[in-house]
């Protein structure tokens, strides 16, 4: 993908080419985390850690990298860098090796106070190894605390204290014993049952808790796993995060010996940070009962491993796919399933259902699940039933919680013996459900509002509904106000907020909308539905995660239709009962729902093509929006490109301002089929306001008219469809133009000639002949002229042209003689940025050993300077210069730039850049544009990183620099000769250490 590819109205980025820059991109991502450990392993510590940084800068913050990039950090002693990586990743996993290395941190620059709360959360959640006691020791003793206690998966518990030690397992006394090493098996009494099956193990030694106490067990001995059925044997692995050295054991349903998994997981994928999984393999011609019997898999704490038990329906569908997959109906064209022909003794009348039970199952997660009971209670009509399904909670808190709500006769609880999963806890409800009544399916980490069964319920009485589905922040093919991924869960305030706004918009639109498949979060069933399909299949889907998906890919065959209930909106946190473990086990069930129904996967990719909520999200949106309108007393639209960068920025800032003055903004951006709002409001995201044009253009002029929208700023129309440039007009209202590069007058924008050098602005030959080479990026099917005289009626028809600088005004009068004033309305302070401190600069020039560090910073394009870049770096290389060219950022070609010695570090995001900046420790800025720039936010930032700034003598930088004299910067001219751009800056001074 070419750097100057900016998406927009009609530009479409081909397939192929999005997959040959995604593979580049993974590539140099790869290549830059090698080079970074090679070169630790060679002890070149700051080369490796450059190459490590700029891996985690291309990869968005992947964790792994950012672990690898935090220990070599540690060990370097940047240890202000490690934390905050640290930090993240220890709140994110809570996994025992970012937990120490976060203690150990934090006790190397004195912060013993932080550097023994998490070596307690450490302690309390995860074994140690011996090398880490010593650690332990320093955390605790020194400190005043009397010790330190840590168990492992094998029950040993480990005691470092002053005097006696008393343990207490869930306020249950289990004596006094003395620092060392003990099995906890003996320990607690054979009544109270083993010791994995409790919480928390509270340790005190002089009645005061040591560190780590008290021990959560269950977080302890927590395991992920998964088990699959394939071709010619059955697959599986386990691990356990708290001890990830553990050696686990693995008990086979049908074989009395267990089987110690102790060799790593082979054709094992996963992005999660240090999963260290133990593998297993079991041939069906080893192991023939898995043909022919349901088999379980059990952990040594006997808990089923996700995926089990195997069912022989499931394994015979793995073995042979093409015999097994259900091919009787195909997909609609929505993506919708087929109904299956039925004969006229098949036809039915449905019934009404004649009561609602709601169905929660529980198993852990405390606050979610008491969260949402409450909802429901506080909610659901007098008429309902809820049933709850303990499915062996290990969490005594929510087992106490159930029982009082059973004993108060608020609840019908069914308690599981074992934990069995969403499938059978479900199946299990339903058979306390009474014949004929409907059934609300609802996970325990949802949040309800109002009278959310009735509107459900009222979905239930269409015509052939079999499920219904309601909006929800996570909720699949119903989400909002995204689609396209799971948003962040509301508080309660906003929930209601949330649903009575689906409320009042259903009571004017209230579209009837057949979705693929229902979604097991909040699934209404109607009493007919049920009866004919019967409850959902435990044989395939195990744990859960699809299962609802075949009840309803099986209903609709059936000829049962599933609806969106588009007036009812409920919480979703997402994942509540399976955590890290979803993703392995959703990957598993889908693969085996395709296989089930062959197509599945694309009739719902169909299905969001086509998209049949798309206009009521977009109706929800902009009543969100005119909501917020209320605060103020007008509105402003803003146009901007799709390019990011300094345009981007511009729009926020003046976005910012117009808040303040009491006028909404609303920020107009293109898309490949038209324009979409860009919502600038904190909290308030507008995903679905896209317009396709011009079909939708008076759709748009509603809106905009709705919002009252008093006023039009063109910060960029690049991209945009052109009948937008008309929309001023339409609505009636006055439009500024905000001028940031020179699109007005030069349809290539950059002024750049076909050797990538400044154009210097030649006579209109000269420009039609520079157009004829094609890749013009403002190419609007007009002729030169034609585009010149277009811009010079619409900056004269503007109410206001506003210039960052005296050079952009200059520039464009050049070349539109006759416009009225141009205000020059700069985009920083300049002064203000200066005057907030001295230069970091000494007097020592640069040698060898101490070589001048030269920033640049940002995106360099050819335009920015590229090829001036790249041959300064390759002058360097080849002389043995004391100078070293650092990016931070991205360029053109940064496999060339980074051949020629430069450092790239890779894409930043603006709060980032001081820190990064700093990091580098640079000696001096350099802008390397060679045309002229309307203004350059780099500049900026390299002032207020307190460094002095080299650039040409062209565009808004050099008068910039001019203004601010000789000590902040130094102007060149344009075209300086490698040699001699060299030279000045070997006269540059390094900064203070």
């Amino acid at each position: 993908m070419q750097a100057s590819f900016i998406p927009g109205y009609g530009r479409l980025l081909r397939v192929q080419d999005e997959a040959r820059w995604t593979a580049r991109h993974m590539q140099a991502i790869q290549t830059a985390f090698d080079e970074g450990r090679a070169c630790l392993t060679q002890g070149r510590r700051e080369d490796g850690l450059f190459w490590l940084k700029r891996a985690e800068a291309l990869s968005g913050r992947d964790d792994n990298i950012s672990f690898t990039c935090a220990m070599a950090l540690l060990e370097s002693g940047a240890i202000p860098q490690a934390l905050p990586r640290l930090e993240r990743l220890w709140a994110r996993y809570g996994l025992r090796e970012a937990g120490l290395a976060l203690a150990g941190g934090y006790l190397r620059c004195g912060a013993t106070g932080p550097a023994a709360r998490i070596m307690g959360q450490v302690l309390s959640r995860n074994s140690l190894t011996v090398e880490h006691h010593a650690l332990a020791d320093s955390l605790s003793f020194p400190l005043g605390v009397p010790g330190w206690a840590v168990l492992s998966n094998a029950g040993a518990l480990r005691l470092r204290a002053v005097g006696p030690v008393d343990l207490v397992l869930d306020g249950r006394r289990l004596g006094t014993v003395t620092a060392g090493v003990h099995d906890l098996a003996r320990l607690v009494p054979e009544e109270a049952g083993p010791w994995w099956r409790g919480q928390q193990l509270v340790v005190l030694c002089h009645d005061r808790p040591v560190l780590g106490s008290p021990i959560d067990i269950q977080a302890l001995i927590r395991c992920q796993s998964l088990v699959m059925a394939e071709a010619e044997g059955v697959r599986g692995w386990l691990w356990y995060p708290g001890e990830p050295d553990f050696l686990p054991w693995l008990w086979v349903e049908g074989h009395e010996d267990p089987l110690r998994v102790d060799r790593p997981a082979e054709a094992f994928s996963s992005t999660a940070l240090l999963q260290r999984p133990r593998g297993f393999y079991l041939p069906y011609a080893d192991w023939p009962r898995l043909l022919h019997r349901p088999t379980g898999f059990q952990d040594q704490y006997d808990r089923l491993l996700k995926g089990a038990p195997l069912d022989p329906a499931l394994v015979q569908l793995m073995r042979t796919p093409e015999e097994g997959g259900n091919r009787r109906k195909g997909w609609t064209k929505s993506g919708c399933r087929m109904v299956r022909k039925r004969s006229g003794a098949d036809r039915r009348k449905d019934a009404v259902g004649t009561g609602c039970a709601i169905i929660v199952p529980v198993y852990r997660g405390e606050a979610e699940v008491r969260a949402c009971l409450a909802s429901v209670l506080a909610t659901m009509p007098d008429s309902c039933r809820l049933i709850i399904v303990d499915d062996a909670s290990p969490d005594a808190g929510i087992r106490d919680h159930l029982d009082r709500l059973a004993v108060a006769g608020r609840i019908t609880l069914h308690r599981q013996m074992t934990n069995q999963g969403f499938v059978s806890s479900i199946n299990a409800g339903m058979a306390l459900v009474p014949a004929g009544w409907d059934v609300i399916l609802l996970n325990s980490d949802t949040l309800v509002s109002g009278n959310w069964v009735e509107r459900l319920c009222h979905w239930l009485r269409l015509e052939r509904a079999g499920t219904v589905t309601p909006f929800s922040n996570a909720g699949g093919l119903t989400s909002y106000p995204s689609h396209e991924r799971d948003n962040p869960a509301p508080d309660p305030a906003a929930l209601a907020a949330m649903d009575r706004l689906l409320q009042e918009q259903a009571e004017s639109v209230r579209p009837v909308v057949e979705l693929p498949t229902a979604n097991g979060f909040c699934m209404g069933i109607a009493a007919a539905c049920l009866a004919e399909v019967g409850q959902l299949r435990g044989a395939y889907f195990a744990q859960g995660y699809a299962e609802e998906n075949d009840f309803c890919l099986r209903a609709s065959e059936a000829g049962f239709r599933h609806l969106a209930a588009v007036d009812v909106y409920v919480l979703h946190h997402g994942h509540g009962s399976f955590g890290q473990e979803a993703v392995p086990l959703l990957r598993r069930n889908l693969d085996i729902l395709n296989r089930l129904y062959p197509g599945y996967d694309a009739a719902i990719q169909r299905w969001k093509k086509v998209n049949p909520l798309r206009d009521y999200r977009r109706l929800l949106d902009g009543r969100r929006l005119r909501q917020h309108r209320e605060r103020f007393v007008g509105a402003v639209a803003l146009f901007q490109h799709r390019g990011g960068g300094g345009v981007a920025r511009a729009v926020r800032e003046q976005a910012a301002l117009l808040g303040q003055a009491g006028l909404l903004p609303i920020i107009l951006e293109p898309t490949e089929t038209g324009c979409r709002v860009v919502s600038p409001v904190e909290g308030l995201e507008a995903p679905n306001l896209v317009f396709t044009l011009p079909a939708e253009q008076p759709v748009l002029l509603a809106f905009l008219r709705q919002l009252g929208v008093r006023l039009v700023v063109w910060h960029h129309m690049l991209g945009h469809e052109p009948g937008l440039r008309d929309l001023p007009q339409q609505l009636g209202v006055p439009y500024d133009v905000h001028v940031h590069d020179h699109v007005w007058f030069c349809p290539r924008i950059a002024l750049l000639n076909r050797h990538g050098r400044y154009c210097g602005e030649p006579s209109m030959a000269g420009c039609m002949e520079c157009l004829g080479r094609g890749s013009v990026l403002a190419d609007d099917g007009l002729t030169l002229p034609a585009f010149l005289a277009r811009s010079d009626r619409e900056l004269r028809q503007a109410r206001r042209i506003v210039a960052p600088s005296m050079d952009a005004a200059s520039r464009l009068r050049r070349h539109m003689p006759g416009l009225g004033d141009i205000s020059i309305e700069p985009l920083e302070d300049d002064w203000q940025i200066r005057a907030s401190g001295p230069l970091l600069r000494s007097e020592r020039l640069p040698t060898p050993e101490r070589p001048l560090k030269i920033l640049v910073l940002g995106g360099i394009s050819r335009w920015k300077g590229h090829d001036v870049l790249l041959a300064l770096g390759q002058h360097i290389q080849r002389e043995g210069l004391p100078l070293q060219l650092i990016v931070v950022g991205s360029t053109h070609d940064d496999t060339a730039s980074l051949a020629a010695g430069i450092r790239v570090t890779g894409s930043y995001e603006d709060r980032d850049v001081l820190p990064l900046i700093e990091d580098v420790k640079a000696d001096v800025g350099f802008v390397t544009s060679i045309a002229p720039e309307t203004w350059c936010y780099a500049l900026g930032w390299l002032w207020k990183a307190r460094l002095p700034v080299v650039g040409f003598d062209i565009g808004a930088s050099a008068e910039r620099l001019r203004q601010a004299g000789p000590a902040w910067g130094q102007v060149l001219p344009l075209g300086l000769p490698v040699e001699r751009l060299a030279g000045v800056f070997l006269r540059e001074k390094c900064r203070q250490e």
